[in-house]
Formats: structure tokens, sequence, C-alpha cells
């Protein structure tokens, strides 16, 4: 009987390796097609943009900012922002690397009482996005994630720099 019993044991093991032997290794995945998005340089993002879309979803966008809306103007030389939140006028140092983005810190800021919470909800999503990409039409779009969380316009202006904040100039040794 023991025998028997041996035998079923042996010939189960072999048509179970059998069977489990024809499961691949690996299961090939077909990637998700990538969208084809041009890459953004960072010349691009010099200049002065006005907010067209911010992601809250307790107000809609002409509430958080009835009055003015924020601006920000980007000075990819010196790494740095300057901006009006709707209220208030600040400077932020940044890092940009490829079409990534972080705001590393507020060099200033005024104090102005400001009535609602545009310009924390602003400031808040600001320090948010970490990559940036300006699409055909011009404009540009911050995201945390996959999620975006602003939206700006360039605005044309005689008066490139608003803020009147000299760039600094890279010396750069006579025979290089």
């Amino acid at each position: 009987m023991k025998k028997l019993f041996s035998i079923w044991m042996v010939l189960f093991f072999l048509i179970a390796g059998l069977g489990f032997s024809q499961i691949p290794d690996t299961i090939e995945v077909e990637p998700f097609p990538e969208k084809s998005k041009k890459t953004t340089s960072q010349k691009e993002l010099e200049g002065l943009w006005e907010l067209s879309y911010i992601y809250d979803k307790f107000k809609p966008f002409d509430e958080l900012f009835p009055d003015k809306k924020p601006t920000l103007y980007f000075d990819t030389v010196n790494k740095t922002a300057f901006g009006h939140t709707g209220c208030n006028i600040f400077s932020i140092l940044t890092y940009l690397e490829g079409n990534g983005i972080d705001v590393l810190g507020f060099m200033g800021m005024t104090e102005k009482l400001c009535e609602g919470n545009g310009e924390d909800i602003f400031l808040t999503v600001l320090k948010s996005a970490h990559t940036f990409d300006i699409d055909e039409e011009g404009t540009l779009s911050f995201s945390c994630g996959n999620l975006e969380i602003m939206k700006m316009k360039k605005l044309e202006d005689d008066n490139n720099n608003p803020f009147e904040i000299p760039k600094i100039m890279a010396w750069i040794p006579v025979g290089f």
C-alpha cells in the first residue's frame, strides 16, 4: 500500500512539474505609448507669465483671484522668479534642471493683508510643482507627479522684466 502511494505521489509531482514548466518565466507587457511632448528649454520659461488655472477643489478660479491674477517673471540666468500673488509681491530662488523645477525658498515678500485664501493656495501650489512644460499654444503647465496643478499664459509686454532686476552677466575669459 505504501509502495502504491509512493508511485502515485511521484506521478503527481511529475505531471505537476511538467505543467508548471510550460509557464513562461517572464511575461511581456506592452508599455503605455508615450505622449509626444516637445522638450521645453529653460530659455522658453524666461519672461512674464499670468495665472490662468490653478488646482483647487473647493473654490473656482475667479473666486480665488477676483481683483488681480497672480503673475510670475522667471529669470533663468539667476535661477530666480519674481511675482505677484494677486495681493503681495514675492521673490523665490528656484532649482531648474531640464523640465524639472523646485522652489528652494522665498527670498522676500511684502506683507499686505489679503482677503480670501487665493494667495496661500497659489504659493502652496507653486511650492508643490516639480515639473513644467510649455505646449504648442504657449501655455506653461506645472505638475506634481501626474497631476497638472497650475497653468500660466505668457504676457507679451514691452517691459520684459517688470521688476527691473538686472541679470547676472557671465564673465568668460578670452581664449576659451
